[in-house]
């Protein structure tokens, strides 16, 4: 077997140019492919991240029925004491936060919105989510009564500044209009369009006072340390606590996982059509290199070479200078994904780009079978698309071939 690996590499050595654009198709084949693939990799993790960091949680947790009727009245009544202590006991958790949220209507002098309104815990908010962190003007909520913080979006629409007055409106528990005016304490800037045009944040206990809600809240939104563990916790507070309702970020947006598995299928469609196009070109190159050597195949077999030893020659070469290509390929896609490491700007974008909650700057990111599955399937469609040249190798009759000018 040795011997046919030496044969098969000096082979290809024999005509430079022609493996040389072997090699370079396999390798622009792959380049593009994977570079492909990390960018829609980062713009999937962006989107995940975001919505995860300002609203989702990995974890939320409802009185039962809320997800599909989320009104005022159907609340955690106890104020979520029951659930935190067994958030407490949990190694898998990172942090959690009480929330109250429903619509309504604020109005300023210039214009009045319809958006979200979300109480939330001033101290504990800022571990469930980056608001916090996102705060361009002003300050962030301090616990005070009649603070709010807006979106920089929500509050060009409002014609607001920092320090200005607003009304909120809105239907408390008991199904009566209720009003409160609040001030304008910061604005936030975000890569969602939702959250930046449609959201505004107040004080739990403020929200509290305008719903009505006393010490009942909406929710409670939970971070873990790693988000593969929310699958696990939810399974065993909902199996704990069956009248309550635990949805993870997944279900609760389900528009993020429909895109993933799109992220999902267009991969699959970059691979058939990368590796497609590379059959055809190896089984050209390989079918050139026969026609070239038919007297040498000739002589080969008339010296006593077994057909399945020639066959097995052929296909060795086509895997050889597949496995060069396939190396060059993932090697430059690593390097330039290390290259851009801090991001590539699609400025020119944002606007499309921040209405599914990604930013104007793509981190690219390469997972492993990034690397895994094109090493394979470059092997398999080597091995399939050389072994049709290899296949008409072998029919050839040593008196012919070697008569073959």
């Amino acid at each position: 077997m040795l011997t046919l690996f030496r044969i098969a590499l000096r082979n290809i050595g024999r005509n430079r140019r022609r493996t040389s654009i072997l090699v370079v198709t396999v390798a622009i084949g792959l380049l593009g492919t994977t570079l492909s693939m990390s960018l829609l990799w980062g713009i999937e993790q962006q989107m995940i991240e975001t919505a995860t960091a300002t609203d989702l949680g990995h974890l939320q947790i409802h009185a039962t029925g809320y997800n599909a009727d989320p009104k005022i009245s159907r609340l955690l009544s106890d104020g979520g004491k029951e659930i935190d202590g067994l958030l407490d006991g949990e190694p898998s958790v990172q942090a959690y936060s009480h929330r109250i949220r429903s619509e309504g209507l604020v109005t300023s002098p210039k214009a009045s919105v319809g958006l979200r309104i979300l109480g939330v815990d001033a101290e504990r908010e800022p571990e469930v989510s980056s608001i916090k962190n996102w705060i361009v003007e002003g300050d962030y909520l301090s616990g005070k009564r009649r603070e709010s913080i807006v979106g920089r979006r929500l509050a060009n629409r409002l014609g607001v500044q920092i320090g200005d007055k607003v009304i909120i409106s809105a239907q408390d528990t008991q199904g009566n209009m209720t009003a409160e005016s609040i001030r304008i304490t910061g604005i936030f800037r975000s890569v969602s369009s939702d959250i930046d045009s449609g959201y505004l944040f107040i004080n739990l206990d403020q929200s509290a006072h305008i719903f009505g809600t006393h010490e009942a809240i909406s929710e409670i939104v939970v971070v873990m340390n790693e988000r593969q563990s929310a699958l696990p916790l939810q399974a065993k507070l909902s199996m704990n606590r069956p009248h309550l309702e635990v949805l993870r970020w997944d279900q609760l947006r389900p528009f993020i996982a429909f895109m993933m598995d799109t992220t999902q299928s267009v991969a699959a469609s970059f691979y058939l059509v990368i590796f497609v196009a590379m059959a055809f070109g190896i089984a050209n190159v390989m079918m050139m290199s026969i026609f070239d050597r038919v007297r040498e195949i000739g002589v080969m077999l008339a010296l006593g070479m077994s057909r399945t030893r020639l066959l097995l020659l052929i296909i060795t070469e086509g895997v050889l200078v597949t496995i060069i290509g396939t190396a060059i390929g993932l090697a430059l896609s690593l390097g330039i994904v290390g290259a851009l490491s801090e991001g590539v700007d699609f400025s020119f974008y944002s606007a499309g780009f921040n209405d599914f909650g990604v930013g104007s700057r793509i981190v690219p990111l390469l997972k492993p079978e990034d690397f895994i599955l094109p090493i394979a399937i470059s092997m398999l469609t080597a091995f399939m698309a050389s072994l049709w040249p290899a296949l008409r190798a072998v029919q050839l009759q040593p008196a012919e071939a070697t008569r073959h000018e």
